[in-house]
């Protein structure tokens, strides 16, 4: 081969490999971008998931005090998971709230793990406030169907499904059928009673109490977090294990 050859081959190796660098340097980037988005809320919530939720404060939810109710609740109509008595961790949740999906993927694992690990009592309050602003009844339908779940002790693995299958657009919402389906796969173990309690929204007062009883806190966005009566403050995020740090700093074990 001549001088002059392999200074084009020379050349040519040299822009493949730079290619191959920026190619490697925007998949990083990527994988940042995707965590950067993962990590940071606080401005999305105020400004999207607040008005969802201000459009149920116009409504003036009123709480229901009759009806059915799942097994176990709280007062407040809180699942309460965990053995531990203290702290206390209240988690208020819209299962349409894609901001909501994004903590369970960032530490929806340590809250739980606090919870089974006898850390700190865990309470969700599953809300559905989104209904009103996305025109639809999924918030409160899935809400009834977590409520049904709990009924037959399988409330953490159907949150976990139904948050695993969010719709990836917002108010896309869930139809009757694939919450049946959310709770066969959670192991939901009477599924003819989980369909007709689904189906028949036999929780629906507790629904809109569990609602009532967020406004009144007042719960101005969802995820909220508050550990003994004091909001957990994520605003200084900024990656997800910004989001596991201050959780965990929280309950104290950070």
């Amino acid at each position: 081969m001549t001088q002059s050859g392999k200074s084009r081959e020379t050349k040519q190796s040299a822009r493949e490999r730079v290619a191959e660098e920026r190619r490697a340097q925007a998949a990083a980037q990527a994988r940042r971008d995707k965590l950067f988005r993962g990590g940071l809320i606080a401005l999305v919530l105020v400004l999207v998931v607040g008005i969802g939720l201000a459009v149920v404060l116009t409504r003036k939810t009123t709480a229901v005090t009759s009806g059915a109710r799942p097994a176990g609740v709280t007062a407040d109509g809180g699942i309460p998971t965990g053995t531990a008595t203290k702290p206390v961790v209240d988690l208020y949740e819209d299962f349409q709230c894609p901001v909501c999906k994004e903590y369970e993927a960032a530490i929806g694992t340590d809250v739980q793990g606090a919870a089974t690990s006898g850390k700190a009592k865990v309470v969700y309050h599953i809300l559905s406030f989104l209904d009103g602003n996305l025109n639809n009844d999924s918030s409160a339908r899935s809400a009834n169907a977590a409520g049904c779940a709990q009924d037959q002790g399988t409330f953490l693995a159907f949150h976990n499904e139904v948050y695993k299958n969010q719709p990836a657009t917002e108010g896309a919402g869930y139809t009757d059928e694939q919450l049946v389906a959310f709770g066969k796969t959670a192991g939901v173990p009477d599924m003819t009673k989980f369909t007709a309690c689904v189906k028949n929204q036999t929780f629906k007062d507790w629904v809109v109490s569990v609602q009532a009883a967020a406004n009144t806190v007042p719960v101005t966005g969802t995820p909220t977090f508050i550990v003994d009566g004091v909001k957990v403050d994520f605003s200084g995020a900024k990656v997800v294990t910004d989001l596991r740090a201050i959780f965990l700093k929280a309950i104290g074990q950070g």
